[in-house]
């Protein structure tokens, strides 16, 4: 009998991806592109101990979820869920034992401007 794998559920919410670009001024500052994409997620636990790991390099752990794997997600993307905006301080991408390709992606405050432009895509 063969064993049954399980598909992920991706049902906890939907995010907005946005990329950081800095300004051609002579002083840059980071703005919002937006990347027109939503995507599902599952919301997964943040615990004390990654935490309190990551306070002692001055991160402030909003939020930890999986999405399908998207290598494209990276350290310059900022997620809006609901009216908040995270940064992305980590995306970890893996194979589950199911063979599902997955991304985990730890997520911290985003103190930047919330502004954002579209871009259209090429």
């Amino acid at each position: 009998m063969s064993k049954r794998s399980k598909l992920p559920v991706y049902i906890d919410g939907i995010f907005h991806l946005y990329r950081i670009n800095d300004t051609d001024d002579l002083y840059p500052n980071q703005v919002l592109v937006d990347e027109c994409m939503d995507i599902c997620f599952q919301e997964l636990s943040v615990f004390d101990k990654l935490k309190y790991e990551l306070s002692s390099v001055s991160a402030e752990i909003t939020k930890k979820i999986r999405i399908p794997q998207m290598k494209e997600i990276t350290s310059d993307c900022v997620l809006k869920i609901d009216d908040e905006y995270h940064r992305v301080y980590n995306a970890a991408h893996f194979t589950n034992k199911d063979g599902y390709r997955q991304s985990d992606i730890t997520l911290e405050k985003w103190t930047g401007s919330t502004e954002a432009k579209n871009e259209t895509k090429k």
